[in-house]
């Protein structure tokens, strides 16, 4: 089956492929799931830019400078297209998006490879990258990365659907009010409402969060018979049984489920757990839709994977 394979993303009846093996990828199309994945870090988080592929960015939530490997699925990322992160800028949820033509684009990208390549940098006489690359035996072989030309498209510097982010990207108050509305405005479900509600009544907004996250680790621990594991070792044990059992590999719908587990027990499970937390109503129902939301997905996952 295609979607076997990482990269590959069926979103209803469309069919994506991202060319790369990200640790994670888009959850949807849209602005509104793009905020939502920004939003499930904690509000006060930026994000910076690792990588660039098929109108698509893979972002991290730590400075990619003082990390040995960005890409290390242990770190916390989140992919978003590049036209939802133009749509959300221009509604003024995020900030620190610039909008480029695709010639910009390439012209960007090709300027960051001769600064990466430093001294060792070869061009040829028009201006074209000389790379050196080594083949399955360890041969170098020559390879070239062509420079952007504009010749002919006058329509360069006037269509600009490309996302550039020069240093990084972050919520924006009216972002964050926007989730908060999404959430006010969003029915948890019963499961979940019968457990807080006599909580929220008397205003134990950080207990209702506290006793919810709980839910989370319980649910998966119970379905397992494994009440040793908690925490990201629980995840790890979780994510392992779903590919073993069913001898498929690590798919991008299985990072993206992993990926929203990790974020929930990073900085909800973990955050709550430990300390006491001031916070509005409308704070506190916007991290109970989350946990909401993974709370239906553990659901549909064991329905998916587990009862066969």
């Amino acid at each position: 089956m295609i979607d076997k394979y990482p990269g590959f993303l069926g979103y209803n009846s469309e069919l994506i492929l991202i060319h790369a093996d990200w640790p994670i990828y888009p959850r949807g199309i849209g602005w509104e799931i793009a905020l939502k994945s920004i939003g499930k870090f904690p509000i006060d988080s930026t994000f910076y830019e690792i990588d660039d592929i098929d109108r698509c960015k893979l972002l991290i939530s730590q400075n990619p400078n003082e990390l040995n490997n960005p890409f290390d699925s242990n770190h916390y990322h989140l992919a978003i297209w590049h036209k939802d992160l133009i749509k959300l800028q221009e509604m003024g949820f995020i900030n620190g998006v610039l909008y480029k033509s695709n010639y910009e684009l390439e012209l960007i990208r090709y300027e960051n490879i001769k600064k990466k390549l430093g001294s060792h940098l070869e061009l040829d006489r028009n201006g074209n990258i000389i790379l050196s690359i080594k083949d399955k035996n360890s041969k170098l072989q020559k390879s070239t990365y062509l420079k952007p030309q504009n010749e002919g498209h006058e329509d360069n510097y006037i269509l600009r659907d490309c996302a550039v982010i020069p240093q990084r990207i972050g919520l924006t108050e009216a972002g964050i009010q926007k989730l908060h509305k999404i959430a006010m405005e969003t029915n948890t479900t019963e499961v979940l409402r019968v457990l807080t509600q006599p909580l929220l009544d008397i205003k134990r907004f950080d207990t209702a969060i506290r006793d919810a996250s709980l839910l989370v680790e319980t649910k998966i621990k119970v379905f397992h018979k494994n009440p040793e594991l908690h925490g990201q070792k629980l995840i790890q044990f979780h994510i392992k049984e779903i590919i073993t059992k069913n001898n498929i590999s690590n798919t991008a719908l299985i990072k993206g489920y992993k990926g929203e587990l990790r974020t929930i027990f990073k900085f909800i499970r973990n955050d709550f757990a430990h300390n006491f937390k001031v916070l509005s109503e409308e704070q506190c129902k916007m991290i109970l839709f989350r946990i909401d939301e993974i709370l239906t997905e553990i659901d549909d996952v064991i329905n998916v994977y587990f009862k066969k």
